[in-house]
């Protein structure tokens, strides 16, 4: 085993369950989540990177497997925002104290799919600065330091996702 090997077998075990949870907030079973650090642990062994190229090695651990776990959602195609079912709401009481109607749960429905799908248009590292910060509660400056960009344009781009999903969702409902 090389001193490289080494460097990143003892990185890949120290942010192994960091890994293993970011991975879990795309994908939540545990064996999918498994699978896609293994193919994390494969492709690292396989690419053969030089730890002195990279700035900061766990940001970028973290990125290729927030990559992989994307890479898989999209390979089954499915959506990695996890919205409620606004079903589920139906029996709360609102602020008036009146039920949720079907009809606000239909709406709310076809609301939640037209910003999915605004979401989906993004340009992929808008996109992805925006559902690490609002789906996975990350700060801008962590979502930096993950996508390997400046805060500045990790906020730069949720304006962007920010303004083009309240365009498209305006557009809907005129």
């Amino acid at each position: 085993m090389t001193v490289r090997d080494r460097f990143w077998d003892g990185i890949y075990q120290e942010y192994h369950d960091r890994l293993l949870r970011q991975v879990q907030k795309y994908l939540p079973a545990r064996d999918e989540s498994q699978d896609v650090l293994h193919d994390l642990y494969v492709q690292l062994r396989k690419r053969d990177v030089d730890p002195r190229d990279i700035e900061n090695p766990p940001a970028y651990l973290m990125r290729m497997a927030t990559n992989l776990a994307i890479d898989t959602l999209r390979r089954h195609n499915r959506n990695p925002l996890e919205f409620s079912d606004p079903a589920d709401l139906a029996d709360m009481p609102d602020t008036e104290g009146r039920s949720v109607t079907p009809e606000q749960i239909s709406a709310d429905r076809q609301r939640l799919a037209i910003v999915g799908r605004a979401i989906d248009d993004l340009p992929p590292r808008c996109r992805d600065a925006f559902l690490l910060c609002k789906r996975d509660h990350l700060s801008p400056g962590e979502t930096a330091d993950i996508l390997g960009i400046s805060r500045n344009m990790v906020e730069k781009h949720l304006r962007h996702a920010l303004k083009h999903c309240r365009t498209v969702l305006a557009r809907h409902e005129n």
